[in-house]
């Protein structure tokens, strides 16, 4: 049996692929990142210019290719990042080698030949997956408040009800799924590059614990992350599924709210616990999957109250009620109370987690009432249905209708210029793009995206703009006023509809 390579010999593998322009190699060029290395199993990522992610992805596919064709690899991850790094090579692509002179000459023209800066959100894609009727985010504004526990016994409580479920850990810096199932080991290979999800407790998972050992710190910057991640969804055989819980890493930078924006979630949980502070930061979270038109489907609060095992005396601990009360006042529902107790305490530890390892228990029972609440939530967050859309017979409009109103009709080219994408509309006012020439674009195609939205692809590639059903009905009622001020910006900037 041969031995794994190491990261010096998979890096002089990696120097047979050329750079983006043909120019050089990918590791001196300082492209690859710190290389993961666990038992046979290699993760890697290749950084490239945000605006050629596309175009570069059969160099990622060569990298991927040629170090899976190393004898002692079993698998391989490598993902695109959209982060040019700065200054010298990174480390792990440090050495006896230096670039060449024409290396740094091929660099400066590629860098003078680059098109304009544009927002940070630009180029991206929604992340499609075949066979998962519904995506649902398990978040919190702060880490240490048990949501990876909430999740992992929701998605048990999902599958107690009925329903396929399976679950994706995104917390790439602190994955605690591997833990919570009891699983270890690496998922193996089914197709080419495409990854068996691993089983726990008859849940599919994934999570870059299988990838790398417990201990091992992944020091990976919000792109790279990213990235892995939408690996993990796109290029893993998660079969049918009803639900796919995902835990979320804890707080609202830029990582959570990529992934809110890419990722197409049907509905997003908040957990927290009782005390003023936890909540402050749960309302946090709250706000950003509002922000980005995701429904909340509820709270949960956790670590509720205390019950003595031997006196059975309860004590609020960390205060209580406090997640009901703010749900109320956030209009959200409140999905339940889940109180401090050791048995679910220990079974997480262990690996079995409480719904699974003691389904008889009260505490088993309130995860099942939290979950059958949660899919009760998902399928009345439109009681009417998704609105009916029809792409006009010359495609220049789309005609919505919701039930029991009259249809309204949106042109083609308001819809392109007033995308909800980050590219278009920028993170701030100053980063909004202006649209300009767009008169005569056509709505090439419609994918639904979960229950609450739908990508538009027009016919000039733009495809990155989820338009939710309260996006829509808001461009109809303030269709006057938002055109008026685009109309205006226009004329401000000197542009024309083409």
């Amino acid at each position: 049996m041969s031995s794994t390579p190491t990261r010096d010999q998979i890096l002089e593998r990696l120097r047979r692929v050329k750079g983006p322009d043909l120019e050089g190699n990918i590791v001196d060029l300082g492209l690859v990142s710190e290389i993961l290395l666990k038992d046979s199993h290699v993760s890697f990522s290749i950084t490239v210019p945000a605006e050629r992610a596309r175009e570069l992805e059969p160099m990622r596919q060569a990298a991927e290719k040629l170090v899976r064709d190393m004898q002692g690899i079993t698998g391989v991850a490598a993902v695109l990042t959209a982060e040019k790094p700065q200054g010298a090579p990174s480390a792990a692509a440090r050495g006896p080698r230096t670039e060449s002179p024409r290396v740094r000459e091929a660099r400066a023209r590629a860098a003078a030949q680059a098109p304009p800066t544009v927002p940070s959100g630009a180029g991206r894609h929604v992340i499609e997956v075949a066979g998962i009727k519904h995506m649902i985010a398990v978040a919190s504004g702060k880490g240490g408040v048990g949501k990876s526990t909430t999740a992992v016994n929701l998605a048990l409580g999902l599958k107690a009800i009925g329903l396929e479920a399976g679950i994706l850990d995104a917390d790439i810096y602190g994955p605690s799924q591997p833990r919570l199932l009891g699983l270890s080991g690496r998922p193996q290979v089914a197709n080419g590059n495409t990854l068996r999800p691993m089983q726990g407790h008859g849940l599919k998972a994934m999570s870059m614990g299988f990838m790398v050992d417990e201990g091992t710190p992944i020091i990976w910057r919000g792109p790279m992350v990213v990235s892995a991640l939408t690996q993990m969804l796109r290029d893993v055989e998660w079969g049918n599924l009803d639900v796919l819980v995902i835990d979320m890493p804890p707080g609202t930078g830029d990582v959570q709210l990529t992934m809110a924006q890419q990722v197409p979630l049907s509905g997003a949980i908040i957990v927290s616990t009782p005390q003023d502070l936890a909540l402050i930061d749960a309302r946090k979270g709250l706000n950003m999957f509002r922000k980005v038109d995701v429904p909340v489907l509820g709270i949960v609060e956790n670590m509720s109250y205390f019950v003595c095992p031997k006196c059975q005396a309860r004590s609020d601990i960390f205060g209580h009620g406090g997640a009901e009360a703010e749900a109320l006042k956030l209009g959200v529902a409140f999905l339940g109370a889940v109180p401090l107790h050791i048995d679910i305490r220990t079974t997480s530890d262990e690996g079995r987690p409480i719904v699974a390892s003691s389904p008889d228990s009260v505490q088993a029972q309130i995860f099942r009432d939290i979950a059958a609440k949660t899919w009760s939530e998902l399928q009345g967050k439109m009681p009417g249905g998704p609105p009916k859309l029809d792409i006009a017979p010359d495609r220049s409009a789309l005609a919505v209708t919701f039930a029991g109103t009259e249809p309204f009709k949106l042109s083609a080219e308001m819809l392109r210029v007033m995308s909800p994408s980050a590219e278009v509309q920028g993170h701030s006012p100053e980063q909004r793009q202006t649209v300009a020439r767009k008169r005569n674009v056509k709505i090439k195609e419609l994918k639904p995206v979960g229950n609450y939205a739908v990508r538009i692809v027009f016919d000039d590639g733009h495809d990155t703009g989820l338009f939710s059903w309260s996006y829509l009905e808001t461009l109809d009622q303030e269709r006057d006023k938002r055109w008026a001020e685009y109309l205006s910006a226009l004329a401000q900037k000197g542009l024309s509809r083409g």
